[in-house]
């Protein structure tokens, strides 16, 4: 009995210490963790468009399960995740050990900092301010002809080439995407 209770007291100890640390998210992030739903993942792969060697960026990408999405359907390309929050990092790096997908990588760090020119496809899911921070960046590091996805939020100044609905219910989270391309 002693051991069961101290089995129970362990394991409410790891759930209170997971949630202080999802809790406090927000203060290492701009953007709280919204992963996006899983019902729309194959309509995400679809709108970027992958090929042969397509190297695929999600920045902030929460636990990673667009990244992971991709590498499953598309067997030769890359993909690079960028978290700055540690709770998703954590989560996103648990997923990539249990994986075991060599082509997936999860980086620590800020988006803003780290080099970005190798992608020719960037996933986002941020709010509108971060990705209007990010055109410039982007403007300047992508190649011609990089694409972008972005769930539900667009750049102020910059038009879409095609916007996706996901059909999703009314007030419901990943209603469209948004294509772009540099």
């Amino acid at each position: 009995m002693i051991i069961f209770n101290l089995i129970l007291i362990f394991i409410l100890f790891v759930f209170i210490l997971l949630c202080f640390v999802f809790l406090m998210t927000p203060l290492f992030s701009k953007v709280p963790f919204v992963p996006v739903r899983k019902k729309v993942l194959s309509e995400i792969i679809s709108a970027l468009e992958l090929k042969d060697k397509s190297v695929l960026y999600d920045l902030g990408c929460g636990d990673g399960r667009v990244l992971f999405a991709a590498s499953e359907v598309y067997k030769n390309i890359t993909c690079v995740g960028i978290e700055k929050a540690p709770f998703p990092y954590l989560w996103a790096k648990y997923c990539q050990f249990f994986a075991g997908d060599k082509r997936v990588s999860i980086l620590y760090g800020d988006m803003f900092k780290l080099d970005i020119s190798p992608a020719t496809h960037i996933f986002l899911y941020l709010f509108p301010r971060l990705m209007n921070d990010l055109l410039p960046k982007f403007e300047k590091e992508l190649k011609p002809g990089s694409r972008v996805v972005s769930c539900d939020f667009e750049f102020a100044n910059k038009k879409p080439i095609k916007i996706i609905d996901l059909k999703s219910k009314k007030r419901q989270l990943n209603h469209r995407l948004l294509v772009y391309e540099f």
